[in-house]
């Protein structure tokens, strides 16, 4: 049966699959930690970096109350892949955050059943079928995804020109009808189609 308060709550609903995953990290050996979750955007990096991470996890140095912080992208949606991001950062929290992506990292990945480099795990063949009982149980993640779309970078409006010199004296200017004469060679400036710089 789903619980009314995970079908409309993203973060009770990470919240409560934290506690879940838990139960599996622990089955392999691994520490439980108390951690908190939510859904956010990476800290640093801008928008290339909100476009590539998809889960991070603050270890408890960085957090104030000592309580690991691990955020999941608004770019995931899909159940399964939200699940396997969240327990990939539930591992840096239980193995510590001080090991990356290193060895204690990847030998405890393998052990919950990610697969793929420790920098970019996916749900393995094994882990799936305990993944998606999870989410018959309780319900989708109730979140839609946002895409994030970067600026299309405008070219600068200055036009390029340029003497006869060897090398050309470029300058830039904001008009189509320029009109100079360079004072070394004794030219005119032409406008320069394309910019070869």
């Amino acid at each position: 049966m789903i619980q009314p308060e995970l079908s409309s709550y993203r973060e009770a609903w990470l919240q409560a699959a934290a506690s879940f995953l838990f139960d599996h990290i622990v089955e392999q050996g691994l520490p439980r930690v108390e951690v908190r979750v939510s859904c956010g955007w990476p800290v640093r990096g801008g928008i290339a970096r909100r476009r590539t991470v998809i889960g991070q996890c603050f270890p408890p140095s960085l957090c104030k109350d000592g309580t690991p912080q691990i955020f999941i992208s608004p770019r995931l949606a899909e159940s399964i892949d939200v699940l396997g991001t969240l327990l990939h950062e539930l591992l840096h929290a239980s193995v510590g955050c001080q090991h990356g992506h290193k060895k204690p990292f990847s030998q405890a990945a393998r052990k919950v059943g990610l697969a793929g480099p420790p920098t970019a795990t996916v749900v393995g063949d094994t882990l799936r079928p305990l993944l998606l009982s999870y989410v018959e149980r309780v319900g989708p993640y109730p979140h839609a995804a946002i895409t994030v779309k970067s600026k299309v970078k405008v070219g600068s409006r200055l036009r390029l020109y340029q003497c006869g010199c060897t090398p050309p004296v470029k300058v830039r200017v904001a008009s189509d009808a320029f009109a100079a004469v360079c004072q070394h060679c004794d030219e005119e400036f032409s406008q320069v189609v394309s910019d070869d710089e």
